[in-house]
C-alpha cells in the first residue's frame, strides 16, 4: 500500500509541474538611488505596509528580496502603488475594545515605510493601515503633512464610571487643512471616515481650488486587494517517531518507540499580506506498539500490536521572507488522533484479561511546534508534540512525545496569480 501511495505522489507532482508557483505581476520599482527597474513583483495582497518586496527583472530570473529602505516606490501595473515616505504616525491611536487607553494621549512618531498612494495630485492622499486603525496622510503645497486617524479612548463620567469616547475629529482637521477652499470644507462635513470619503474631500480641492483645476490621479478603484485570502493545499509525507513511555509496556518503560512513514493532505488559508495562514492537515500512518495482558495470578504476557493511526492537525503558521522565493515557517497547533484497525499477537498462554494497557497517550496543553523551510512549492518541516500517560489529569507538559520530519508539495494553481492584464 505504501508503494502505491508513493507512486501516486510522484504522479501528482509531475502533473502539477506546469502551474505557477508564486503570484508575480508586471510592475516596476524605483531604487533608493533613483534607478527604475521594470519586471515582475510578487503580489502579497498587502493590508499593512509591505515589509519586503520580491522582484524579478524577467520571469525566469531568480527573485531579489528588497527591503523598504532600498526603495523609493513600488507599482504593480494592475493598480496598487506604494511610496517610501517619512510620515507622522500616531502610535497611541486605538479602536480595539480590549486595548483602549484611559484618556486621549497621542504618541506621534515619524515612521519611514511604504505608504499606499490613493490620490496623486496638488493634494495627495496616502494611506497606512495598522492592526487596529487606518491612518490617512494628506500633503499639499505650503502645508505640513496632516495625519488623520480613527481613535477611541475611555474617560470617567460624572458618576465615576468609564465611558467610551470617539476621539476622531477628522472633520475639524480637514476644515482647517482646506480652510482656503470652501468646496473641500463643505464636502468634509458630509463625508464619513472612509477611504472613499477622504478621497472625495481631496478631489474636491484638486478640482475646485488647486492651480491645475482638475482632479488628481486616483488609484482608489484599484487600492483594495482583489483577493483578501488565498487557499492552497497539497500532499505531504515523511517519517513519524512515536515515543510513548508507559508501565503497560512489557519492559515497564516504553509502550511504543518506533519510526513509521506517514502520508497525508494539507491546506493553508492565507490572510492578507500572505505572512500568516490557518493550517490544517490529515495524515495516515502505520502504528505498532507493545502491550500486555494482566493475568489473574498478577503476571502478564506480552502483546505485539499493529494498527493504523490517523491524525487531524489544526494551527497557525507564520512565514518569514528569505531571498530566492524562500521562507522560514514557524507553526503552532494542536493534533487530534485515533487508532483503528488494530490486530494483536499474544505471546504465551491465553488467559482471562483483567486489565489492559492502552496504546494511546493523552495530549497536553502545550501546543505542537513546527519549524520549516519553503522553497516555491516544496516545504521541508520538523515538528514535535508532547503527551502524557492516559491516566493523568490534563497537564501543560508531558514526558511522552512525537517527532516528525516531513516534506510537502503544493498542488494546483496559485489563485493569487490571476492578475489583471498589464496596463501600458
Amino acid at each position: 500500500m505504501l508503494t502505491r501511495l508513493f507512486l501516486l505522489l510522484i504522479y501528482c507532482l509531475i502533473l502539477s509541474l506546469q502551474s505557477q508557483a508564486q503570484a508575480y505581476e508586471a510592475g516596476w520599482v524605483v531604487r533608493s538611488n533613483g534607478d527604475t527597474l521594470r519586471g515582475e513583483i510578487e503580489n502579497n495582497f498587502w493590508r499593512e505596509p509591505p515589509t519586503f518586496i520580491r522582484f524579478k527583472p524577467t520571469p525566469k530570473s531568480p527573485s531579489q528580496l528588497l527591503q523598504p529602505r532600498q526603495l523609493q516606490a513600488v507599482r504593480l501595473n494592475g493598480g496598487r502603488y506604494f511610496r517610501y515616505e517619512a510620515l507622522p504616525i500616531d502610535h497611541a491611536a486605538e479602536t480595539r475594545a480590549g486595548h483602549l487607553p484611559d484618556g486621549n494621549h497621542p504618541d506621534v512618531r515619524i515612521d519611514t515605510l511604504l505608504a499606499e498612494v490613493i490620490v496623486e495630485g496638488p493634494a495627495t492622499l496616502l494611506r497606512v493601515r495598522r492592526a487596529s486603525t487606518t491612518h490617512f496622510l494628506l500633503r499639499r503645497s505650503g502645508q505640513p503633512i496632516l495625519e488623520l486617524t480613527d481613535r477611541q479612548y475611555l474617560k470617567l463620567d460624572r458618576n465615576g464610571e468609564r465611558v467610551l469616547v470617539n476621539g476622531n475629529n477628522y472633520r475639524a482637521q480637514l476644515g482647517l487643512f482646506f480652510g482656503d477652499c470652501p468646496a473641500a470644507s463643505q464636502v468634509a462635513h458630509q463625508q464619513p471616515y472612509t477611504t472613499d470619503g477622504i478621497t472625495a474631500v481631496v478631489q474636491a480641492y484638486n478640482q475646485q481650488c488647486s492651480p491645475a483645476g482638475q482632479l488628481g490621479r486616483s488609484l482608489l478603484p484599484l487600492a483594495e486587494p482583489r483577493r483578501r485570502v488565498s487557499f492552497q493545499g497539497g500532499l505531504l509525507g515523511g517519517l513519524r517517531y512515536n515515543r510513548v513511555g508507559s508501565e503497560a509496556g512489557p519492559d515497564g518503560s516504553c509502550l511504543t518507540c518506533h519510526v513509521h512513514p506517514y502520508v497525508g493532505l494539507y491546506s493553508e488559508l492565507f490572510m492578507p499580506g500572505r505572512n500568516v495562514a490557518l493550517y490544517s492537515e490529515l495524515t495516515l500512518s502505520p502504528y505498532s506498539y507493545q502491550d500486555k495482558l494482566i493475568l489473574a495470578n498478577s503476571t502478564y504476557v506480552p502483546v505485539q500490536g499493529e494498527a493504523w493511526l490517523y491524525t487531524i492537525h489544526l494551527g497557525l503558521r507564520y512565514y518569514f521572507a528569505l531571498p530566492h522565493d524562500r521562507q522560514w515557517i514557524l507553526g503552532l497547533g494542536y493534533e487530534s488522533y485515533n487508532v483503528f484497525g488494530r490486530t494483536e499477537e499474544v505471546t504465551g498462554p491465553s488467559s482471562t484479561t483483567l486489565v489492559r494497557g492502552t496504546p494511546q497517550p493523552s495530549p497536553v496543553l502545550f501546543p505542537q511546534l513546527s519549524l520549516g523551510l519553503r522553497s516555491r512549492r516544496w516545504t521541508m518541516g520538523l515538528d514535535g508534540r508532547m503527551f502524557t500517560d492516559s491516566d493523568s489529569k490534563l497537564k501543560v507538559f508531558g514526558t511522552d512525545f512525537v517527532l516528525r520530519l516531513g516534506l510537502a508539495y503544493r498542488l494546483g494553481r496559485n489563485h493569487d496569480a490571476d492578475a489583471p492584464k498589464a496596463v501600458k
